[in-house]
């Protein structure tokens, strides 16, 4: 069954009654205060969501890593539900997207809201990274246990269309995944993109997939304290890392104008899906900040930097708690040749898909952004243009010395002229008259600078009908706090 990582709250509403519930598979409603504020002002002035957020952007240390990047440059892909209109999204680099429903144009179209609020995790985290939302369910069925055509196509189009991350906020489980299940993940590694996972919200399930497959992130949650949530996440061998899991506010999408009597937020426990789209967006950060860097050793820097730094793992936190501050600053990392986490089909390379690299490796542009240099066919242009301008140069030095000769005999004949010498100086008796024609100088031939901006194809191949997650199993509400995380924000060792 799939399921998607948001648990729902068990805690009492607050004073004012407000915020909406955001549909079946995003079963994550409680009673809060609502914004009592005109459309245009909710939308010039909506700093909601950093605020009762602000707790997990500080929890990964994320606004120490805005001293050096905000994540620009990256696309992270949010496997989910779509995305829909709000007041978060406005001023963010959104993305058309796309659909598996075949009436949909594109993925602006999230009915149920775990795919909005899975987005603006990673916007919490990186506000300038860019999303591409992939809209793979409506939140309202269940996948019947089996991804098909239509989704296999969608991770691929993704990763063919700009996605340098792919944040995956539902598991599958109760059945044997492999054959393609494997393959479409290999193929997402083996073309230079990430993938993260959510883990799951249940402590007494084991990770669910794709989280449990190799070479993918898998994440666990940590509470409000930074501890790991182990009365409500999924822990293993296979954990990665641990991300924010505790009680968020969400963006409920808008259909219609605002002010409709629609609310703008839902209190949610946010699971390993919000932990998902955290680290999602520390990824972000972490390769905006390093652009030199390909998927593996942006890995690399993030399990090296969580937890204490001492890249030790352990079933219940992985490395540890993501660090944006260090996997962005952190120096000395050392570098990798391969995925440190492995691969689904168990070598790179195996899907038979390689990165979209430039011709000039020494000139790699950012992830998800296309140069905006020369190419290296104009490099070369350049240094033949270069050879003809030698020439011509000497040509023209050649010319100027003959010039300045048959001034000389020319002066010298008409003295003699002048002094009594017989003969005109006719034909074949002065200076010989040789006529210099001058090469006419080569025009630079610069190639144009590579195509802008993403080009979004047709839909992936297979059927375009599509079924999601059921909402998830009911959790007991947060019980004590679990085991102490590695270190604490506050640690002057991990600053």
């Amino acid at each position: 069954m799939a399921t998607p990582l948001t648990s729902p709250p068990a805690r009492p509403p607050r004073a004012a009654s407000g915020r909406a519930a955001m549909g079946a598979g995003f079963v994550a409603l409680a009673a809060t205060a609502a914004i009592a504020a005109a459309p245009g002002t909710a939308l010039a002035q909506d700093t909601t969501l950093n605020e009762d957020n602000a707790w997990a952007v500080d929890q990964i240390q994320a606004p120490a890593a805005w001293e050096t990047t905000q994540g620009e440059g990256v696309t992270v892909a949010v496997m989910d539900t779509g995305i829909g209109e709000h007041p978060f999204f406005e001023d963010k680099d959104v993305l058309p997207g796309y659909s598996t429903l075949s009436d949909e144009e594109d993925a602006w179209n999230d009915t149920d809201g775990h795919g909005s609020a899975v987005a603006a995790g990673v916007l919490l985290a990186a506000p300038k990274a860019t999303i591409l939302p992939v809209r793979l369910d409506t939140g309202q069925a269940d996948f019947g246990g089996a991804m098909g055509e239509s989704e296999f196509g969608a991770f691929r189009w993704a990763v063919d269309n700009g996605a340098d991350v792919l944040v995956v906020p539902w598991i599958l489980q109760g059945a044997e995944f492999e054959g393609e299940y494997l393959e479409v993940l290999q193929y997402a590694i083996d073309k230079g993109a990430i993938v993260v996972a959510g883990a799951g919200n249940d402590p007494g399930i084991e990770p669910g997939y794709p989280a449990s497959v190799e070479g993918v992130v898998a994440v666990t949650g940590t509470d409000q304290n930074g501890d790991i949530w182990l009365e409500n996440t999924t822990t293993g061998p296979e954990i990665v890392v641990a991300a924010p899991a505790d009680a968020m506010t969400a963006p409920v999408p808008q259909f219609g104008t605002l002010g409709d009597g629609t609310e703008l937020y839902a209190d949610v426990y946010g699971g390993t899906s919000m932990g998902s789209g955290f680290t999602g967006g520390v990824a972000a950060l972490t390769w905006a900040a390093h652009p030199d860097l390909d998927a593996s050793n942006v890995i690399q820097r993030m399990i090296q930097t969580a937890g204490d730094g001492s890249g030790t793992r352990d079933d219940e936190a992985g490395y540890g708690l993501v660090n944006a501050d260090q996997a962005v600053n952190a120096e000395d990392i050392e570098t990798v040749e391969e995925n440190p986490l492995g691969y689904p089909m168990g070598e790179a390379g195996a899907s038979g898909a390689t990165p979209d690299e430039e011709e000039d490796s020494s000139a790699a542009p950012e992830p998800g952004a296309e140069s905006a240099g020369p190419s290296v066919a104009a490099e070369g242009n350049k240094e033949s243009n270069l050879s003809a301008i030698i020439v011509i140069a000497a040509a023209v030095v050649l010319l100027a010395a003959a010039i300045v000769v048959w001034l000389v005999l020319r002066g010298r004949g008409r003295k003699a002229a002048a002094a009594g010498q017989s003969g005109p100086v006719g034909p074949g008796n002065g200076p010989d008259q040789t006529g210099y024609q001058q090469a006419v100088p080569a025009n630079p031939q610069f190639g144009a600078p590579p195509g802008g901006g993403q080009n979004y194809g047709g839909p992936p191949p297979g059927p375009q009908g599509y079924s999601s997650p059921p909402s998830g199993p009911g959790f007991n509400p947060p019980g004590s706090a679990g085991e102490p995380s590695p270190w604490r924000p506050s640690d002057p060792n991990r600053r």
